[in-house]
């Protein structure tokens, strides 16, 4: 019997889109200006190419999400620029930060504000997130934002965990916390390697999203493809009468 349901947050509660990177790089240039360094958009574009290297390495080799501190110092490593300290906090800062600005913010991916409040009545409910380059912090102000957060009890983001998924102790400090044994809980995500991967590694059930991303990558076998949430509450119905 299912006692515990996790959501992966990009791409499963939260529409993924590139929201924050004309911030990002409005800021970017606003302090290139303030210290006179001339830098062309294809510099700044191939030196941001290089930070994403560098932070999917880390995300898939070393089970870690980089901060916006460590991609902001590649970049500007390859770049051959050294801003003050004050400064380079202050970028960093924007890289995690500037999702809250954002216009359009983040959106919920549809029907999963009316099905959270729903699962709620017959679970206990998390998110087991990798955080990217906006922290947990800033992740959870949407959840706020959007009247979620208390339907959560328990929110684990990589950047406050320590490793990111597909690594077992995300899904054990969840499940730990939502009082609730592998058996007895199901990851609802989007990616097969992190969410699918992960999820069946530590023993809990898998259902891929494909609600608004459909992973090519189909190597590990979920106990469900699903297109909605509709089709997951259907879904969880189902599991309930059986």
């Amino acid at each position: 019997m299912l006692k515990a349901i996790t959501f992966d947050y990009w791409n499963t509660l939260y529409k993924a889109a590139a929201y924050a990177h004309p911030l990002r790089r409005r800021f970017l240039f606003e302090l290139f200006a303030k210290h006179q360094i001339d830098v062309s958009l294809e510099q700044v574009d191939a030196a941001e190419d290089v930070a994403r290297r560098t932070w999917n390495k880390a995300w898939r080799e070393e089970y870690r999400t980089p901060s916006a501190a460590e991609w902001v110092r590649v970049m500007l490593n390859e770049l051959l620029i050294e801003l003050p300290p004050v400064d380079f906090d202050a970028l960093a800062l924007c890289y995690d930060r500037s999702l809250l600005d954002a216009n359009p913010g983040p959106t919920l991916i549809d029907g999963a504000a009316e099905t959270i409040r729903r699962l709620t009545q017959h679970y206990r409910l998390g998110v087991i997130s990798d955080s990217g380059l906006s922290t947990g912090r800033t992740l959870r102000e949407f959840l706020i934002r959007d009247q979620l957060i208390e339907c959560f009890t328990q929110l684990s983001f990589s950047d406050e965990v320590g490793v990111s998924k597909p690594h077992p102790r995300i899904f054990h400090l969840t499940l730990e916390c939502l009082g609730a044994e592998p058996h007895e809980a199901v990851h609802i995500g989007d990616l097969t390697r992190s969410d699918i991967a992960g999820a069946k590694g530590v023993g809990m059930q898998a259902v891929r999203l494909t609600a608004n991303y459909d992973d090519a990558d189909q190597s590990v076998e979920p106990d469900a493809v699903l297109g909605s949430y509709a089709e997951l509450e259907q879904w969880l119905t189902n599991k309930r009468a059986e």
